[in-house]
């Protein structure tokens, strides 16, 4: 239980500490670039589960008997993992979204200004 506390922190400034980005494109309002962003993510999925339509961790060989996690000649069927098709996914969004004409820029955090120390009090000798 102890142990909680701390992965949350962790895990709350692992979040808070990546930057944020958007697609700008001159001359494009924030509507036209959501509709844009929408098409090239529907348009990405589309071509990256063409690529790898089902993976699962399964048994990696259907059809014939297996002899422990592979084929009968000692490699699996698959070539991806799962994650691959979202690592192809993210790539094509941004090529079609730089095909587009957009750029993906990093938003600057708002400069905030660092705290001041109170002034130590004067003293005079006299």
């Amino acid at each position: 239980m102890r142990r909680v506390p701390p992965l949350l922190l962790l895990a709350f400034a692992s979040a808070c500490s990546l930057p944020e980005t958007r697609w700008e494109k001159p001359g494009a309002d924030e509507k036209a670039t959501a509709n844009d962003l929408a098409d090239c993510r529907r348009a990405a999925r589309q071509e990256a589960f063409q690529a790898w339509p089902f993976f699962t961790y399964g048994p990696p060989y259907w059809g014939f008997p297996s002899w422990g996690w592979g084929s009968p000649w000692g490699f699996p069927y698959w070539g991806q993992y799962d994650s691959s098709r979202f690592y192809t996914e993210n790539r094509l969004t941004d090529f079609c979204m730089r095909n587009k004409g957009y750029q993906l820029v990093t938003i600057a955090p708002p400069q905030t200004r660092a705290a001041t120390p109170p002034a130590a009090p004067q003293t005079t000798d006299k």
